[in-house]
C-alpha cells in the first residue's frame, strides 16, 4: 500500500490537490501496479515562516 507525502510551502485548493491526487494514483497504477483505492496521499501545507532554504525563510 503507497505512502505518498506532499509537502508544499503555502495552501493549495481543494481542486489542486484533488487534481495532484489523481495523478499520483493513476502514476502509481501504471509504474507500480498499484490499484488506487490502495493508495494514500497526505498534503502537508507550511506556512512559508516555517520553511526555509539555507538561511531564507520563504515567508
Amino acid at each position: 500500500m503507497p505512502y505518498v507525502n506532499v509537502k508544499v510551502v503555502g495552501k493549495l485548493s481543494k481542486e489542486q490537490k484533488r487534481k495532484i491526487a489523481s495523478d499520483i494514483s493513476a502514476s502509481l497504477l501504471k509504474h507500480a501496479a498499484k490499484p488506487k483505492d490502495h493508495t494514500y496521499i497526505v498534503f502537508d501545507e507550511v506556512a512559508g515562516e516555517n520553511w526555509a532554504k539555507g538561511d531564507t525563510l520563504f515567508g
